[in-house]
């Protein structure tokens, strides 16, 4: 694919012997592309998956060298930020962001307790419409910085850069991103039964992994009734491919940092495998970021449903040929991840809503 007349985005690949360094080593060598991009008030937005599971949620280490950098750019001011899909708070707490805030004088901003002026319209699983609200801090920054963990999806694939943005969307209605159409009723009893147990672990883990169970009893039976067919799982494939893109149209990162440094494979993004990749990869195309961590894992970024979706819409580029790597050699970094079972379905997004 020819891309003669726009700029070559870079994006940064770096090792390093902790996850710190391995960031840091990114983020200077595009240290200028970065620098640039950041003005005004600044949010960086880690992604906390889980409240209680290192590998599936962005390590304070993986900020550090961030924050570090803002330190001597134009930002008015910096925030960390997060909806955590369980306890931001605890996460805040477990993955050591505390003392980070106290060290570099940052406040820490709990996304689920924010305001959600802001709309999207968004895809059912049918193909109809629906909306979804997103945080009224992420609506009003300068600058947002995302700073994902390379992991393997049940439905898109990879959950990298772009795809950590859901975490400035309402919590309950998360789902709706899948296509998932649960009522009113369901969303506002499931609100207020995350805001009663969300500080004690243990009943997060017990609802968590009943929900959990919940699913992958219910794919079992329906992949048994549709001798294998799951048109509900093509559906939601298809359906999150167009939402993300839709969610980068509006909320796309200004900047992209890519933790890899023990990535997951295999059942992502929160039951999966470690793969210790020892780097990291940055840039100010979140697409670009994104489609080079891919095929760091071993996926083809233009097979990716809102990777292709993205391009195609001139959101960002995702053919590597049309992007400059700087850094470490990216050939010698590649590894072949064992994708998410749900693979064969995933491959399949663009035909999902036909059946």
């Amino acid at each position: 694919m020819e891309h003669e007349n726009q700029t070559r985005p870079r994006v940064a690949i770096a090792c390093g012997g902790t996850r710190e360094e391995a960031v840091r080593n990114a983020l200077a060598l595009v240290r200028e592309d970065v620098l640039s991009a950041v003005r005004g008030h600044v949010v960086v937005k880690p992604n906390f998956l889980s409240s209680v599971t290192y590998l599936a949620s962005t390590q304070a280490g993986a900020v550090r060298p961030v924050l570090e950098l803002l330190g001597g750019s134009r930002a008015e001011s910096v925030v960390v930020a997060e909806g955590a899909s369980r306890s931001t708070r605890q996460a805040y707490d477990r993955f050591g962001y505390r003392p980070l805030a106290r060290e570099f004088g940052v406040e820490l901003v709990d996304l689920n307790r924010d305001r959600y002026g802001g709309t999207l319209e968004i895809y059912t699983d049918t193909g109809g419409k629906h909306t979804i609200g997103y945080a009224d801090r992420i609506a009003s920054a300068d600058t947002v910085i995302s700073v994902a963990v390379a992991k393997t999806h049940d439905f898109a694939a990879v959950t990298l850069s772009l795809k950590n943005m859901m975490g400035c969307l309402k919590r309950v209605k998360r789902p709706r991103m899948h296509g998932l159409r649960l009522g009113w009723v369901v969303e506002s009893t499931g609100e207020a039964l995350w805001n009663i147990i969300e500080d004690r672990s243990h009943l997060i883990k017990m609802v968590s992994g009943a929900m959990f169970r919940a699913v992958r009893l219910s794919r079992r039976v329906q992949k048994r009734l549709t001798g294998g067919r799951m048109p509900g799982l093509l559906a939601q494939c298809r359906t999150i491919a167009e939402n993300i893109a839709i969610l980068g149209a509006s909320l796309m990162p200004d900047i992209a940092v890519i933790d890899a440094f023990e990535a997951m494979e295999g059942e992502g993004p929160g039951g999966g495998t470690p793969v210790p990749m020892r780097l990291a990869v940055a840039g100010t195309d979140p697409i670009s970021c994104d489609a080079v961590m891919a095929s760091l894992m071993g996926f083809d970024p233009l097979s990716i449903g809102y990777l292709a979706l993205a391009q195609e819409r001139g959101l960002g580029i995702a053919d590597l040929d049309g992007i400059e790597t700087v850094g470490e050699n990216p050939h010698t970094h590649i590894r072949r991840f064992t994708p998410h079972s749900n693979y064969p379905y995933q491959m399949r997004w663009r035909e999902a809503w036909k059946d």
